[in-house]
């Protein structure tokens, strides 16, 4: 933070907004109020467990005590560190932030400029109430997914495992919907994983869709001709902290998958979840993930043709942006420590495994920033072409 003047001071002595992010999945790095109508608030980020790649990709907070009339508020600390590259700005005016006056309904901030030469982000806001929160995407918390599991928790068709616990002791969720009145011999297991970097709420949303559509009367066909594996939130931890992208110890993770050994405490995240996969059927497996900018699937090499396919349902049947035109082409083996889930699932055991990402900015097909409902309706076409493309 930069200096400010005694004026400044006094002023802000005299404002009454104040910052907190002491609560699920809140996150804010230092701030200051400026004026009654200009608060400066930098985002934490998070790095890897060596200091390096740190990510500012995620923001949460509450804001006390505004006024009716303009508000500025300047995001700062902006810079951050991807795969060892400098430089990169995951916040940017094409990804508005989202408000909200009750922690459910959340509306973008229509006024939001970047100031490249500063690397800052000026958000407008016109409070409605003196209480606001605002989040760089729309949160979806570890209690959501509890209150999602309670309210299905009964369905016949629907079990509920923990499989590990994280770091920090929380349980690691695996959940199977299959008809339970019928033999599971013969049918395809499908696979979905999301929520492995903790900024990206969008994959919770479309888990959750997936996850109802699967379990919903429409979906009984899908129900008795395949068993269907979800992994809903792959970092519990960094959800409840407001963390990014890496583990409580500094692990990503998606990325460690070949070196990660079956018991390691340093990421028992993958740990479990590796344990998991390696005990059953892999015959198709998608791992959810979110970015700034347009969306992508990834190519497969041991299976080109199931890539093209499953390319070809979703660009066609689905709500999902994939704007390069075919999937992404298959790039040079992983160091030693940076393969992917799916990267390893392909390199040993030959599945047809993908990693698709979804844009949070402008989304091309509908025509406007994409908000939960999207994801959640997503979710289920997701279901409905994943199972089609298994069942062919």
């Amino acid at each position: 933070m930069k200096a400010v003047s005694p004026l400044l001071l006094l002023l802000a002595a005299c404002s009454s907004l104040r910052v907190s992010a002491d609560f699920d999945g809140g996150s804010v790095g230092r701030w200051e109020a400026e004026r009654s109508d200009l608060l400066r608030c930098a985002v934490a980020g998070q790095a890897d467990k060596d200091g390096r790649n740190r990510q500012a990709s995620w923001y949460y907070f509450q804001v006390d005590g505004a006024h009716r009339g303009r508000l500025e508020i300047v995001m700062e600390n902006l810079v951050g560190e991807y795969d060892y590259k400098p430089g990169s700005i995951a916040i940017r005016g094409d990804t508005p932030p989202l408000v909200s006056y009750d922690r459910r309904t959340w509306t973008h901030v229509k006024e939001v400029r970047f100031d490249e030469a500063a690397k800052t982000l000026r958000v407008i806001v016109e409070p409605e109430k003196s209480t606001f929160w605002i989040a760089h995407i729309e949160p979806y918390t570890g209690a959501r997914l509890d209150a999602l599991l309670g309210r299905v928790r009964a369905h016949p068709d629907l079990k509920i495992e923990t499989i590990g616990r994280t770091v920090e002791g929380r349980d690691l969720r695996l959940l199977t919907v299959a008809n339970r009145n019928l033999p599971d011999a013969g049918k395809p297991t499908v696979w979905l994983m999301a929520r492995q970097h903790a900024w990206e709420t969008g994959t919770s949303f479309v888990a959750e869709g997936f996850l109802l559509y699967l379990l919903s009367n429409e979906g009984s066909d899908l129900r008795q001709r395949a068993r269907w594996k979800i992994l809903p939130m792959m970092d519990p931890d960094g959800v409840a902290r407001g963390g990014v992208r890496f583990n409580r110890n500094g692990f990503d993770v998606n990325r460690n998958w070949d070196t990660c050994a079956p018991d390691d405490p340093r990421m028992p995240e993958i740990a479990a979840a590796k344990k998991a996969l390696l005990a059953e059927k892999v015959d198709l497996f998608l791992t959810l993930h979110n970015q700034e900018t347009g969306g992508w699937l990834s190519g497969s090499e041991a299976h080109p043709q199931i890539a093209a396919r499953f390319f070809d349902l979703l660009n066609r049947e689905t709500s999902c942006f994939l704007p390069e035109g075919k999937p992404r082409p298959v790039g040079a083996k992983p160091a030693p420590g940076r393969a992917t889930v799916y990267q390893w699932l392909t390199l040993e055991r030959k599945a047809p495994a993908f990693l698709l990402e979804q844009g949070i900015a402008f989304d091309g097909k509908l025509r406007r920033l994409p908000v939960s409902a999207d994801r959640i309706a997503f979710g289920r076409e997701l279901a409905r072409a994943m199972g089609r493309l298994a069942l062919e």
